[in-house]
Formats: C-alpha cells, structure tokens, sequence
C-alpha cells in the first residue's frame, strides 16, 4: 500500500512492531505502561543475542498435555537478532501512560499501529481522538486486535465498552476515512501450540487515514 511504501516515523504498540519496523528501515518508537514488559523488552532489545536462551514456557502447566514431553519443550529466546536494527534508523521507547505521554502531540506521526491496544483504555473514544491528533494529514492508523476492555467489570474504574460497529461510527466522525475493515480469525493469544486447548481471538483489521 502507498501509505507503507514511505519511510515512516510512527509510534508502536506492542514489542515486535516497534522492532520488526526499523529493522526493514523505518523510524519508529514504542510504547509501553507495564513495567514488566518493560524490564522484559530492555532486556532483549538490548541484552540479548539472538537464540541466547533456553526456557520451557509450559513446564508449569500440567493440564491439557497430549505428551509429557510437550511440559518440557523448550524454546529459544530472543528468536531474532535485536542488533540488527540500521544504524541510519532512529528508534526507541516511551515508557509512560498513553494519554499522558502523547496527549499534547499534534501531526507528528505518519503511522500509529496498535496491536491488541485499542481496548486497552478507560475511554477508548479518548484514544481514537489522540491518535488522530497524533498523526499527519494523510497518515494511518493500523489496529489488529479484539475488544476485551481491559478495565471492564472493575470497581471504581472507568470503562467505556462499545461494539465494533460504534467503534467504527465513532472512527468515522472524527474525521477517519476507513481504507480497510476485515475479520481476522483465529489470532492466537500466549498460545501453546502443542496444548488440546487453543486460546485465540476473532480479531478486527483497520486501516483508517487521517483527511
């Protein structure tokens, strides 16, 4: 698509997308709230050599086994080289809340991509209004991901939840024009592919440029 053909400045969520981008020779800058994930992606962004590793993720999990041996499977991480990003492309982390974080930015970026992200706020109309501030006329917002509202069904917590089809009112109202809207089946979650049980989501494609 033309709007990818471009070099790209754009901001990230989730840790792949942020590395996979400049490492094809984007710009790019990630997001994170979690500390977790944030000790944890320091840790292989710039710590690890590829394959460094060995963990056996399953080892505790003693129900839905087909085989002993699939509790001890063993996988190596990091599964790519995290060094491998260009030395011509700018790339980095933005430890913080969202909306705190990029609540003042206005035409900055040329993507937003949000993997499993967009359900993830208080007030997902708040988010959807950001990102639209957040990039240049002509920019993208990409999302992937299902609506689980994280917040949703916590005491004393702000959550709004619509379905997708007032989602998608709302993306058009404030001034999105919707490139592309698709189901995306079966998108596997912390998945163990060796278990008789299998978690994914029926997940919603978007592609959606600022006028």
């Amino acid at each position: 698509k033309q709007w990818y053909q471009r070099r790209v400045r754009g901001i990230w969520r989730f840790l792949s997308l942020p590395f996979f981008s400049p490492s094809t020779g984007y710009h790019a800058e990630g997001n994170e709230f979690s500390y977790h994930m944030l000790i944890a992606s320091n840790f292989i962004l710039n710590k690890a050599a590829a394959a460094k590793f060995s963990i056996c993720p399953w080892s505790t999990t003693s129900t839905n086994n087909a085989r002993h041996s699939d509790r001890i499977r063993e996988i190596r991480v990091p599964d790519v080289d995290t060094s491998s990003i260009p030395a011509s492309v700018r790339y980095g982390m933005c430890a913080g809340d969202f909306t705190e974080v990029y609540g003042r930015v206005e035409g900055k970026y040329d993507v937003v991509a949000a993997c499993f992200f967009l359900d993830t706020a208080h007030n997902v109309v708040e988010y959807l209004e950001m990102i639209y501030r957040m990039l240049r006329p002509g920019g993208h917002l990409v999302s992937l991901g299902p609506l689980l509202y994280h917040y949703a069904g916590i005491p004393n917590e702000l959550s709004i939840e619509i379905p997708w089809e007032d989602l998608m009112t709302v993306v058009r109202k404030i001034g999105f024009e919707v490139e592309e809207e698709q189901d995306v089946p079966g998108v596997p979650y912390i998945n163990n592919s060796s278990s008789m049980l299998d978690v994914s989501y029926q997940c919603k494609l978007l592609v959606a440029k600022k006028s």
